[in-house]
């Protein structure tokens, strides 16, 4: 099987999931050949010709390797230029008529109503290409809860076979004697820089905790970084509250760093305002770091997550937020009890075996069909 995608940046999750899958699909008796464009260029026009240039070079390859399959990473923003999705068609063409596609949905389309007319944009452009995508593709792994059946029933596409795997942490355990019993709590975050990140309401709650007497640090874990825009928007948010001393970076960090970061501190915060969903890499990191985590409930909450307790849910709002984490720093059994929850939660059910099967499963049906 061919591997196919594209990065914009050095720190690439979806990257990090292709490689980690490609590497247990051999345990599934499947071979993979890696195919990835890292996109360096940024005017229009050279990002274009890079595109272009990879494209070809894609096909011919494919042509002189005749894979049995493609395996198709597909995150929008990816193949997009500012947004607007100009070069899922190029590859498209690349892989169109070579072997059977296989997709991984990461990153759908942008949601309805946010930032305005740019975003309305690119909801729509992003919803138009798809139906090319599914067009093209023979079947389509998801790793959003519930939607697997559903991906060949939507009106925007015919239908096709579909599965359900959540995202894995493609990252090591931590080492022996990363925890630590650090003074003053230490809470962490990994996955900061999200759109959807409750900034404000992490750092209310956090002003609410100094004011009950509880003396928290927050870090902020790996990329981008303090010097970053997002990186300025926290801390500037921080001042306005008068949390500075609270608020640290760790900035880039190496796989195992990482790990044992989140291993370091006390609680793990989830604190994207669309719920712990299962497509996150940053949760299924969190959980399999052996941390507690606290998550801030929202519209696409994760059910079998939830149902099973590996994460404290709390409302979206900041009293919610300080109350759960106070509940937990004063309670140690309680913390330890939630930690080994969702540390055998990410072990059971977003381990990068199941993402395995599942694709093989998807493979064998194509194949067959």
């Amino acid at each position: 099987m061919a591997v196919v995608g594209m990065s914009t940046s050095a720190t690439c999750g979806v990257r990090d999931y292709a490689i980690g899958l490609a590497d247990a699909l051999g345990g599934e008796n499947v071979s993979c050949s890696m195919h990835w464009l890292d996109r360096r260029e940024q005017a229009l026009a050279a990002t274009r010709a890079e595109v272009n240039s990879w494209a070809g070079g894609l096909a011919a390859e494919l042509e002189r390797l005749q894979p049995d399959a493609v395996l198709l990473h597909y995150s929008v923003f990816s193949l997009a230029y500012r947004g607007l999705p100009l070069f899922v068609s190029p590859t498209l063409a690349a892989l169109r008529r070579r072997a059977p596609l296989l997709t991984v949905m990461h990153e759908f389309a942008y949601p309805w109503g946010r930032a305005g007319l740019r975003g309305t944009a690119w909801a729509v452009s992003q919803r138009g290409v798809l139906i090319e995508v599914m067009r093209a593709s023979a079947a389509a792994l998801v790793t959003i809860d519930g939607r697997g059946e559903g991906v060949g029933a939507r009106v925007w596409g015919p239908r096709r076979r579909g599965a359900f795997a959540p995202v894995f942490a493609p990252r090591p355990p931590p080492s022996a004697g990363a925890r630590a019993d650090p003074r003053p709590a230490r809470l962490g975050l990994f996955g900061y820089s999200h759109e959807g990140s409750a900034v404000a309401l992490v750092l209310d709650a956090l002003s609410l905790l100094r004011d009950r007497g509880r003396t928290v640090e927050l870090t902020l874990l790996g990329a981008p970084g303090r010097d970053s825009p997002v990186g300025q928007a926290w801390l500037e948010g921080a001042r306005t509250r008068a949390l500075g001393p609270v608020l640290s970076f760790s900035g880039h960090l190496g796989a195992q760093q990482l790990s044992n970061a989140l291993a370091a501190c006390e609680l793990l915060l989830f604190a994207d305002s669309a719920g712990p969903s299962s497509r996150k890499t940053t949760l299924a990191a969190s959980l399999a770091s052996g941390s507690a985590v606290v998550a801030i409930d929202g519209p696409l909450r994760w059910s079998e997550l939830t149902d099973a307790q590996a994460v404290q849910l709390v409302a979206p709002s900041a009293h919610a937020l300080a109350d759960g984490l106070g509940a937990l720093l004063g309670d140690e059994r309680r913390r330890d009890a939630l930690a080994e929850r969702g540390r055998a939660f990410a072990e059971r059910q977003m381990s990068v075996a199941r993402s395995a099967r599942a694709v093989a499963a998807l493979l064998q049906r194509t194949l067959t069909g």
